[in-house]
């Protein structure tokens, strides 16, 4: 990385990365990575396993140091100097997946931040104990951090983080150590503060409702790549090519082809059907419609159909129960999957063999233009 600790320049952003690379053992981690996140924003990045968002986190948060690359942190662009490096650290607080906590109690552990950066006086009871309280832990300051339970233990790994009045947040994987009841409750707790607070924060995730919950804006990483960045609902309603849609969620994934374009919407055709749909995709283009589960319909037949809606004759193969809804997997001369609450599946009498109709608005949909082969 090149370049020395300079004045803040017009770059009001809190962190902009440019051509980011990483290898290990010469294999490639991160390549060519830009993004960038404004002041007061949560950025999620959101990834597969080995996908190298944490090793992105810890070169934005200054834990490792990238193979090349350009990064500019609160507006400085940072050096190879371990004392300018350090200086920008002590504007920042990282939180990892397991709450590193020392062999002290909670209240101390929370101000050993404050200690790191030489802040004393009467005020710092004050700041512990009010983020003890916010993250309510507070009858736990005299605790012995090595006996609390690992939500307790994550609350006080936070507080510490916040207690520090960071400029820029990291947030590692936080809830991924908790059952599914702790980490709803954490992550609302802590979208509430996020908001309040308008810390700058990067959050690694894996899951697509703590993006979604906490997220201003997503960053998808692919294969060590940047394969799209924008505001939260844009990015999951809009992948913009297969891969990332496969990974957002996207049950059906529908081979077909954009006929004509006009604007940002094309026609296309999908089991003899022509409709219009919103597409990046241009004229001529073999395209994959991208149509969530959740947005198709399904319905007895000579049920009266929605207006502009999409229908298709289906025929039900398989039924999975998935969590709360059920997963149908439907024959339409093509696959497609549907999702469908109990109550649903007890007021058609689902079971494979039934012959249904399926149906979905084309608004919903939108097309990518299909990978390359051969």
């Amino acid at each position: 990385m090149t370049g020395a600790l300079t004045p803040r320049r017009q770059d009001d952003s809190a962190f902009r990365a440019e051509g980011l690379t990483v290898r290990y053992g010469g294999r490639p981690v991160l390549e060519e990575v830009g993004l960038s996140l404004q002041p007061g924003r949560t950025l999620a990045l959101l990834g597969p396993n080995g996908s190298g968002k944490s090793t992105l986190l810890r070169v934005l948060a200054l834990l490792e140091r990238p193979d090349a690359g350009r990064l500019t942190l609160l507006g400085q662009q940072v050096s190879a100097h371990s004392a300018s490096r350090l200086a920008l650290r002590r504007r920042m607080a990282t939180v990892f997946q397991a709450p590193l906590l020392t062999d002290a109690t909670v209240a101390e552990n929370v101000a050993l931040g404050l200690r790191f950066r030489g802040v004393a006086g009467s005020g710092t009871n004050a700041r512990v104990t009010r983020w003890l309280e916010r993250f309510g832990i507070g009858h736990l300051a005299r605790q012995q951090a090595r006996t609390l339970s690992g939500g307790e233990a994550q609350r006080a790994s936070l507080a510490r983080a916040f207690v520090v009045e960071p400029e820029l947040l990291f947030l590692d994987e936080p809830f991924a150590s908790l059952d599914l009841y702790g980490r709803e409750v954490l992550a609302l707790e802590l979208e509430a503060i996020l908001r309040e607070s308008r810390i700058a924060t990067v959050l690694v995730t894996h899951e697509r409702a703590e993006a979604m919950m906490l997220g201003d804006e997503v960053a998808v990483l692919l294969g060590g790549g940047l394969a799209q960045q924008g505001p939260t609902r844009a990015v999951l309603s809009r992948p913009v090519t297969e891969p990332v849609a496969r990974f957002l969620g996207v049950e059906n994934l529908l081979p077909s082809r954009i006929d004509h374009r006009r604007g940002d919407h094309g026609t296309v055709q999908l089991a003899g059907q022509r409709f219009e749909v919103a597409v990046t995709a241009v004229a001529g283009d073999d395209a994959v419609l991208c149509l969530r589960a959740e947005d198709v319909h399904l319905a007895p037949p000579g049920v009266p159909p929605e207006s502009d809606s999409v229908r298709l004759p289906v025929r039900v193969t398989r039924m999975v129960p998935y969590g709360v809804p059920w997963r149908i997997h439907l024959d339409a001369g093509i696959p497609l999957v549907a999702l469908a609450a109990q109550r649903t599946v007890e007021r058609l009498q689902l079971q494979p063999g039934i012959e249904l109709v399926a149906s979905f608005d084309p608004r919903r949909v939108h097309a990518v233009t299909a990978p390359r082969t051969g």
